[in-house]
């Protein structure tokens, strides 16, 4: 178990800044990405696949984007929102205006992790990470085809549930009013 623990360490000492990114990208909060980021050491420590793993950093990033979804989820359910700005009055973008962002991505972000591993991992690796798809392609083991195949199929994926989501809001609106 030591010597798990010592390769954990390693892992996130060097790939540890870019995994806390993703994991905020994901998340939107710092408070979530700092627990999040404890549960990933706690989850690669106790995993035999870690340890075997060809790629520690992709290992590491792909559980850790699994964690920042696997949150977003339990919270949609819950239907908890993010906090208010904490100074609504700025030179920035208007208040409505930066809500408006805030809900279109944390839509993106609930329907992404409702997309299958493989797509969510290559959209978050592709757009959130903005690698190329030759890297993404050494990270997973995979064909830079068969990356971009994944890419554009997931992409039509969250597409569909976008405008899903967008047909229920506009009926919705329409029975209330």
């Amino acid at each position: 178990m030591d010597r798990r623990r010592n390769d954990v360490l390693a892992t996130l000492a060097a790939h540890g800044p870019s995994l806390h990114a993703i994991v905020l990208r994901l998340t939107l909060r710092h408070d979530v990405a700092e627990d999040l980021m404890q549960e990933l050491f706690l989850r690669l420590a106790g995993s035999k696949a870690f340890a075997t793993a060809d790629d520690p950093g992709a290992y590491a990033a792909c559980t850790a984007i699994n964690l920042a979804l696997d949150w977003r989820r339990r919270r949609s359910r819950d239907r908890q929102r993010a906090p208010m700005p904490d100074d609504p009055v700025s030179a920035g973008p208007s208040p409505l205006a930066t809500l408006v962002v805030a809900e279109q991505t944390q839509a993106v972000l609930d329907a992404l992790s409702r997309l299958r591993a493989a797509g969510r991992q290559v959209l978050v690796m592709r757009y959130v990470q903005q690698e190329s798809y030759e890297t993404i392609a050494r990270r997973l083991g995979k064909d830079v085809h068969q990356v971009r195949s994944l890419a554009s199929k997931a992409l039509m994926k969250l597409r569909s549930k976008l405008g899903a989501r967008a047909s229920r809001k506009s009926e919705m609106h329409r029975e209330q009013s």
